[in-house]
């Protein structure tokens, strides 16, 4: 109810959309509201909301907009807090979770320009400094949602081989790299056809220095904390698809109860009536199978 009466009051879809950036003023407003932290758990100030109802959220937000759904899945739907819930040390969540309470933002970044699908093909590296006390993090990542205004970012890289029943074996390592550290650099914003509000894009890591303490689950891990988080952070996609389709046979109803032709609303002529069945059809059943994987996922 708070995130419906916020929205209505405090953002313009249609100005996100045209003008590609959700104001500060309602990302600071949906802070207040702990929206940001519905997936963290109460003991750290969050929400502690399930899987049914954060995907709710979620499929309410993007009934209104889709940008700004897309930015708070990002951030904890596969950004830092669902691994570090997860996977993450006393130690770590002590120190993030508060962070996101009070509206900081995260990002995952897997993907680079030549490893998408196949994610073992990355060449971002992680090379252990002398001392064995931090790591030097070197490469791109691309596509990286939320990637360009977030404080902090779950970073997978190349750490070194180990050799594994008389074969060297590539070792993925997940870390947690705060953007405020030097030779963190931004060096493109993707424009997406849709989603225009969304701030996704290509970053680059110019020999920053990461703590060792900062690796969540440990070194090798990486693809695993990797799966595992998306394999439940991505049900957030169907609960916002599902919100945008409501509204669209919405949209759609009204509209062909509205305009007349042939002396008649065009809902009642066949050929409209077949296609608001085919859209309520797979709305409805896309609406199924995310509460049924929601429950799954509790």
């Amino acid at each position: 109810a708070k995130l419906e009466t916020f929205f209505k009051e405090n953002l313009d879809p249609n100005q996100v959309d045209r003008e590609c950036v959700i104001p500060d003023k309602a990302l600071k407003g949906l802070a207040e509201l702990k929206a940001f932290a519905m997936k963290i758990p109460e003991a750290y100030g969050g929400l502690g909301l399930s899987q049914v109802n954060y995907n709710r959220a979620i499929h309410l937000i993007s009934s209104y907009c889709g940008s700004t759904a897309v930015v708070l899945s990002a951030h904890q739907s596969i950004g830092v807090p669902e691994p570090l819930k997860q996977f993450g040390t006393e130690a770590q969540k002590k120190k993030y979770f508060p962070m996101f309470v009070n509206g900081k933002i995260s990002a995952f970044a897997l993907t680079e320009p030549e490893a998408g699908s196949d994610p073992r093909n990355m060449s971002t590296t992680a090379t252990p400094s002398a001392d064995g006390s931090h790591y030097i993090l070197n490469g791109e990542k691309l596509w990286c949602t939320n990637g360009l205004i977030a404080d902090v970012i779950c970073v997978m890289a190349v750490t070194p081989p180990k050799i594994v029943k008389g074969r060297e074996q590539k070792q993925i390592t997940a870390f947690i790299v705060e953007t405020n550290s030097p030779g963190f650099e931004i060096v493109h914003r993707c424009i997406f056809m849709g989603l225009h509000g969304i701030q996704i894009g290509l970053i680059r890591f110019n020999n920053v220095k990461v703590p060792k303490e900062n690796i969540i689950i440990g070194e090798g891990q990486g693809l695993k904390l990797a799966l595992t988080t998306l394999n439940t952070g991505r049900l957030t996609l169907p609960a916002a698809s599902v919100g945008i389709g409501k509204w669209c046979l919405y949209v759609s109803r009204e509209w062909s109860g509205e305009r007349k032709q042939w002396g008649m609303p065009i809902g009642q002529h066949e050929s409209i009536g077949v296609k608001l069945a085919d859209i309520a059809v797979y709305t409805f059943a896309m609406d199924a199978m995310t509460w049924m994987t929601s429950f799954m996922a509790d």
